[in-house]
């Protein structure tokens, strides 16, 4: 019997244990753990996002998935993950150097430097000044989802995303959003079964949709 949990800072460390499993060659990996368990903590450190969890009839994490919903143009997970976890990834890339080459860093070299200058020079995080612009999407974004490599096929994944599905309805959002490889075929083909379509791409990345009814 598998089970749904929302998830606290006390099982941060399994799930990134979870992760490491399901990505071992990822830059995330690469970076450490100490790394891994920041990126999941920035989830339940801000009350626009989430992150929940399933686990086995033994109590293990055998799956997880954590969503955002941006208040206002210019509000990213990427950008709020990476402001948080700076001082872990600086440490993982002191001890892994090679990373610096590692083509996903390299592709963020602008982010990270406008993100060292808000984090040297800005007094206050970037926030909401005004109401948001006509026109601006109200959405929950998928930004992390992994199952345990022993229950790929077992239905987990189909669980994670209908729970990712609730949690958005829970809150009022009926648009879904996530960024997925081009690459990573296996992906595109299961977000697709579960109603997702590609709705802009890009160079190595494709964004998908899904709207709820």
């Amino acid at each position: 019997m598998y089970k749904i949990i929302t998830s606290s800072p006390s099982d941060v460390h399994n799930i990134s244990l979870c992760h490491k499993l399901c990505f071992a060659q990822s830059l995330s990996t690469q970076l450490g753990m100490a790394y891994i368990k920041k990126s999941f903590e920035w989830f339940l450190t801000r009350d626009n996002c989430f992150l929940f969890h399933v686990t086995n009839n033994d109590g293990a994490v055998i799956g997880y998935c954590g969503g955002f919903i941006p208040r206002f143009v210019g509000d990213g997970s990427t950008s709020g993950i990476m402001q948080y976890t700076m001082g872990q990834a600086a440490l993982g890339v002191l001890l892994h150097p090679w990373l610096l080459l590692h083509t996903e860093i390299m592709a963020m070299y602008p982010l990270i430097a406008k993100n060292i200058r808000r984090k040297l020079f800005s007094k206050k995080p970037l926030q909401a000044t005004a109401a948001p612009p006509v026109g601006f999407d109200k959405r929950a974004g998928l930004v992390v989802i992994g199952v345990h490599p022993n229950y790929r096929g077992t239905g987990i994944f189909t669980t994670l995303m209908n729970e990712f599905e609730k949690k958005a309805q829970q809150r009022g959002l009926d648009k879904l959003v996530l960024s997925v490889k081009k690459n990573n075929a296996r992906a595109i083909s299961a977000y697709t079964r579960q109603g997702w379509f590609i709705h802009k791409e890009h160079q190595t990345t494709l964004e998908m949709s899904k709207y709820l009814q």
